[in-house]
């Protein structure tokens, strides 16, 4: 077990002091897992960054996989479960153009709006690193937290654009995924390129740019095949 050492298992004193202290090290997991990915810190290293022997997070979380898919796990009622609750809600009748901005919204707001919560700024880092990283088939986080997000969505497309080519919308998920993964990087390029006209941290008006682009190509990528296939 990485980093378990010769190190004495200290059990937790009561079951709240084990509570605290499992939240302790999933912070400072998030924060280390955030800044380096997770090929880029030790379990040691996290124990060390919250304050515990190296022992008490393998005692918590067993591994390290354990304790990078428990960060993930601490953050699943709002990231996943509440949207895809909204997706089972979501009226795709009526017109499409409004229908899909709706459904945009609902896939693009929660995840915006990430950040704005305590802490939070670390998990969407977190998010958009995992959601490029190559290897991320390997972990199985985003199989588990963010596939199901993206089946309910690819779902309600479908019965917007009853006769659109399924690649085409698959195509168009893919695309707007990325250009929601790339907002949470928050490495300051908007704020350098725009000489501080955008921020970052404008998260309703992220919201509002972010579905406007993504309602627009999503649209424009079905019309333009429809177009093409039509003789």
């Amino acid at each position: 077990m990485e980093g378990l050492g010769t190190e004495a298992l200290p059990a937790p004193r009561t079951p709240e002091s084990g509570a605290r202290t499992r939240q302790t090290i999933l912070a400072a997991a998030e924060r280390m897992f955030a800044s380096n990915g997770f090929h880029g810190v030790s379990m040691r290293q996290i124990g060390a960054e919250a304050g515990v022997p190296t022992a008490l997070v393998s005692y918590h979380f067993k591994s390290k996989l354990g304790l990078y898919r428990a960060v993930f796990k601490a953050h699943a009622d709002s990231f996943t479960d509440a949207r895809i609750a909204e997706f089972d809600t979501f009226d795709a009748s009526g017109d499409p153009k409004r229908a899909l901005r709706r459904l945009i919204e609902i896939f693009v707001q929660p995840v915006i709006e990430i950040p704005a919560a305590p802490g939070g700024r670390n998990f969407a880092r977190l998010v958009a690193r995992e959601t490029n990283e190559p290897r991320e088939a390997e972990r199985g986080v985003v199989a588990e937290f963010m596939d199901p997000i993206a089946w309910a969505m690819l779902e309600k497309l479908e019965t917007i654009f009853p006769q659109a080519d399924k690649a085409t919308i698959h195509w168009a998920f893919l695309f707007a995924s990325g250009a929601l993964a790339i907002n949470h990087a928050a490495t300051g390029r908007i704020e350098r390129l725009s000489n501080g006209l955008c921020r970052s941290e404008s998260y309703p008006e992220i919201v509002d740019h972010l579905v406007d682009f993504i309602a627009g190509g999503m649209f424009s990528a079905v019309e333009s095949d429809r177009a093409r296939r039509t003789p």
